[in-house]
């Protein structure tokens, strides 16, 4: 499998990250793919309380990974160096558990070069593995009610990274 280059994607990469720090997972949904729901709270207008909005997010995932403590997974990275999944059962255990818990908070991104880590509270994290298998791996995009083309989006699809209709200021 390519992997993604440190020095490429670095906008991408940043926008995502922009999208994601701070941002609470407030949601899980499961069809086909896992969608996890995430909020963000922005003011609009630095020192005015009045004027918060929330930005929803909406990260979809259609690749192997994993969820759990952050010290466990690095134990078998270390241990297997290919891909780790959870099966659907157990994913959606650690996702009920993680929101139930109220470890939903995002504090860090990470690409690393087989995974995307996304750190929770209390040490949890969220690592999505880049797969080319499948038509993508993830896609973080705004939900509104804007048409398709202004929607915010940041997508990795098999190993490269877009990103669509991001504004300057996040």
């Amino acid at each position: 499998m390519n992997m993604i280059l440190e020095s490429k994607y670095i906008s991408e990469k940043q926008a995502f990250t922009k999208l994601l720090i701070e941002s609470r997972m407030l949601e899980i949904t499961y069809s086909e793919t896992f969608n996890l729901i995430f909020y963000k709270y922005i003011n609009n207008l630095e020192g005015d309380a009045h004027n918060w909005t929330v930005r929803k997010m909406n990260l979809i995932i259609d690749a192997p990974f994993w969820v759990g403590k952050k010290s466990k997974w690095e134990e078998y990275i270390k241990d297997d160096n290919g891909i780790i999944a959870m099966d659907d059962n157990m994913l959606a255990y650690e996702l009920v558990n993680i929101r139930y818990n109220n470890f939903i908070q995002v504090h860090k991104v990470e690409f690393l070069e087989k995974y995307l880590c996304i750190s929770l509270d209390d040490d949890r994290i969220l690592s999505i593995a880049y797969w080319s298998d499948s038509d993508y791996s993830w896609i973080l995009e705004e939900c509104s009610d804007k048409n398709q083309q202004e929607k915010m989006a940041v997508f990795c699809q098999g190993n490269e990274i877009f990103i669509k209709n991001i504004p300057e200021i996040i």
